[in-house]
C-alpha cells in the first residue's frame, strides 16, 4: 500500500460505514504508553500503522492519574522513555519558566500532571501523522486466525459501526491482553503457587513490609485467583480558584460499609491522619491506594474479574472504583466519626477543574495494576530479578531486549478481613526499593511472543508470573518493550517475515536501549 492509499483509507476509520475494510502494515490495539511507543516506533521506521483503543484519550494510566513514574534507577532507561521524560521537562520549562521550586516537583520530567502527560503522548502520535492513524473509542470484537497468524481484526465504535483491519503484524498494547485473548492465545490471570516455578513470594502471601519478612501461615505459597487491588488514582487541589467541590455520590450508602471501619481505625490510633497525596506542580496532588491503610482508594476484590471482563462490565467496574474514591473523600470531609483535625485538613481540597474535565474531574482510566499474562515462548519469573550468589548478578537470558527494573510491588489482594497481624494479604513492598531482593534483570524477546501466533507481539501483558509482573508492570518498562515491538514489526515488514522469525538481537542497540544492568 502506498502512502496516499493508506491515508485515504485510514482517514475514513473514525467515522466509517458498516463493513468498511482497510489494511496497514502494523496494527496496534491499546494506546497505553506501551501501545503508543510501539505505534510511534513502527511509524518512524516507515510502516503504515493503525493505533486503535477503547478510550478517547491516549496515554493510559500515565495520562490518567499515575503521575509519579515508577522507576528506581532512571539511568537504565533510554529510547522513547528518555525522549518522553525530556519532552515533559521541556514542557514544564515552558510552563513554569524559572520557578525552581515548582520545577523540583517535576523530578526532571519523571513526575507530571495527567494533562501534561496526555499532551506529550498526543504530540508523539501527531508527529507521525504521515504514517500513523489513531482511532480512539473503538472496541475490539474479534480476531480472525489462519495458519498461526492473525489475518484481520474487527472493531466497532460507540455507534456500533464496524471496521475490519488487516495487517502483516499485530501488537497488543492493552493492559489486559485483549487482542491476544481474541487470538486464542493461552494466558494466566491469577497467582501461581510457590511450587510451579519455585518462587518464594508466589501464591497466598503475607509479609511485614516494614521488616521485609514473610509472615508464615498454613496456606503460604498456595495458588490463588485473587489479584491485587486497583484504584481510581485521583488528582486533588487546595487552590480555591481551581478547586471543584467533592460531591456525595449517588451510591454513597452502597459504599459506606467500606468506610465505616475507619472510625475504629482513627479511634484506636491505627490511623492518625490522612494525606492529600504526592505533590505535583501547580498545587495539585496525586492520591493513590495504600498498602498500610486497611481502607484507602484501593478496592481489593473488585479487581478480580476485570482482566477477563467484557466492555460493559469493565465500564461498571470503572464507575464502581470512581464512586468508591468519591465516597471515601466525602466521608473523610464530612463523617462525624472522622477526627476534627482530619476533617478540617481534608475539607480544603477538591478536584481540579483543569484535569479530567470530560469525566467529572475523576480519572478516565482506573489504575489497572495487572491483567492477563500470555503464555509465551519464554516466561519471566521471580528468578529473573534475583541475584545469583555464585555470579553476583541476575541471570543472563537468550535474546534480551529490555531490563525489568523495579522492586517487587504488589498491593493487597484481599481486603482487611483477611489481614494477619495487621498486614494485608498479597502485599509485596519494600521501603528501600533499590536494596530490596528484586534487582534489575533481563527480559527475553520470547516473553512478548505467544506460543501459537507468529505475527503478534504482546509487550504489556507479556509472558510472566504474578510475582514477576510486579516488577514488569511499570510504564517505563512497558514503553521500552513496546518500542522494541514496534521496531520488530518494522524489521518484519522490511524482510516480509513474521515477528516470530526475525533476529531480535540487534533491536535494543538500534534504539540505544540498555540490556545489561551490570554493564
Amino acid at each position: 500500500m502506498n502512502r496516499r492509499d493508506f491515508l485515504k483509507t485510514a482517514a475514513s476509520a473514525v467515522a466509517t460505514p458498516a463493513g468498511e475494510r482497510q489494511s496497514c502494515d502494523v496494527f496496534v490495539y491499546g494506546s497505553t504508553p506501551g501501545g503508543v511507543a510501539a505505534a510511534v516506533e513502527a511509524a518512524r521506521r516507515g510502516c503504515h500503522v493503525v493505533l486503535a483503543c477503547p478510550k478517547s484519550r491516549p496515554g493510559g494510566m500515565a495520562a490518567s492519574g499515575l503521575s509519579t513514574t515508577d522507576a528506581v534507577r532512571t539511568h537504565l532507561f533510554g529510547g522513547l522513555v528518555a525522549e518522553f521524560v525530556t519532552k515533559v521537562f521541556a514542557e514544564y520549562r515552558s510552563l513554569l519558566g524559572h520557578d525552581e521550586t515548582q520545577l523540583k516537583l517535576v523530578h526532571n520530567g519523571w513526575f507530571y500532571e495527567p494533562s501534561v502527560a496526555e499532551e506529550i503522548f498526543r504530540r508523539l502520535i501527531q508527529g507521525e501523522h504521515a504514517h500513523l492513524r489513531w482511532i480512539p473509542e473503538h472496541w475490539l470484537e474479534r480476531a480472525v486466525i489462519q495458519d498461526h497468524r492473525i489475518r484481520e481484526v474487527q472493531l466497532t465504535d460507540r455507534k456500533g459501526m464496524a471496521i475490519t483491519i488487516a495487517a502483516r503484524t499485530f501488537i497488543d498494547g492493552t493492559y489486559e491482553g485483549d487482542l491476544a485473548a481474541a487470538a486464542n492465545v493461552p494466558y494466566r490471570v491469577g497467582r501461581e503457587g510457590r511450587e510451579e516455578y519455585g518462587e518464594p513470594f508466589a501464591g497466598i502471601h503475607y509479609m511485614n513490609w516494614r521488616t521485609g519478612q514473610q509472615i508464615m501461615t498454613p496456606d503460604t505459597g498456595e495458588p490463588s485467583l485473587a489479584i491485587q487491588a486497583f484504584c481510581a488514582r485521583s488528582i486533588f487541589t487546595d487552590d480555591p480558584v481551581e478547586r471543584v467541590p467533592i460531591e456525595k455520590p449517588d451510591t454513597y450508602e452502597e459504599h459506606l460499609p467500606d468506610f465505616l471501619p475507619l472510625r475504629g481505625d482513627f479511634l484506636s490510633g491505627r490511623v492518625k491522619g490522612w494525606g492529600w497525596g504526592t505533590p505535583l506542580p501547580r498545587r495539585k496532588y496525586q492520591a493513590n491506594g495504600e498498602i498500610e491503610a486497611h481502607t484507602s482508594l484501593n478496592l481489593p476484590g473488585a479487581s478480580w474479574s476485570w482482566p477477563e471482563a467484557g466492555r460493559h462490565h469493565r465500564e461498571r467496574l470503572e464507575k464502581f472504583h470512581v464512586d468508591h474514591a468519591a465516597g471515601l473523600m466525602f466521608f473523610l470531609q464530612n463523617d462525624p466519626g472522622v477526627p476534627d483535625h482530619v476533617r478540617k485538613k481534608m475539607a480544603v481540597i477538591g478536584l481540579h477543574r483543569r484535569e479530567f474535565a470530560d469525566t467529572g474531574h475523576w480519572p478516565w482510566q482506573i489504575y489497572v495494576r495487572q491483567g492477563r499474562r500470555i503464555e509465551g515462548r519464554a516466561i519471566v519469573t521471580q528468578h529473573n530479578f534475583m541475584v545469583d550468589p555464585k555470579t553476583g548478578r541476575t541471570p543472563h537470558v537468550p535474546s534480551p531486549i529490555a531490563i525489568g527494573e523495579h522492586s517487587f510491588d504488589v498491593h493487597p489482594c484481599h481486603d482487611r478481613r483477611y489481614a494477619v497481624d495487621g498486614f494485608m494479604e498479597g502485599v509485596l513492598w519494600y521501603p528501600n526499593k533499590a536494596f530490596g531482593p528484586a534487582q534489575p534483570g533481563q527480559l527475553p524477546y520470547g516473553c512478548m511472543l505467544p506460543k501459537n501466533v507468529d505475527n503478534l507481539l504482546v509487550p504489556v501483558a507479556m509472558s510472566s508470573t504474578h510475582v514477576a509482573m510486579s516488577v514488569l508492570r511499570m510504564e517505563p518498562v512497558w514503553m521500552t518493550t513496546g518500542q522494541i515491538a514496534g521496531l520488530a514489526a518494522a524489521r518484519a515488514h522490511e524482510r516480509s517475515m513474521d515477528v516470530a522469525s526475525i533476529d531480535p538481537d540487534p533491536l535494543p542497540a538500534a534504539l540505544k536501549i540498555q540490556i545489561d544492568p551490570y554493564a
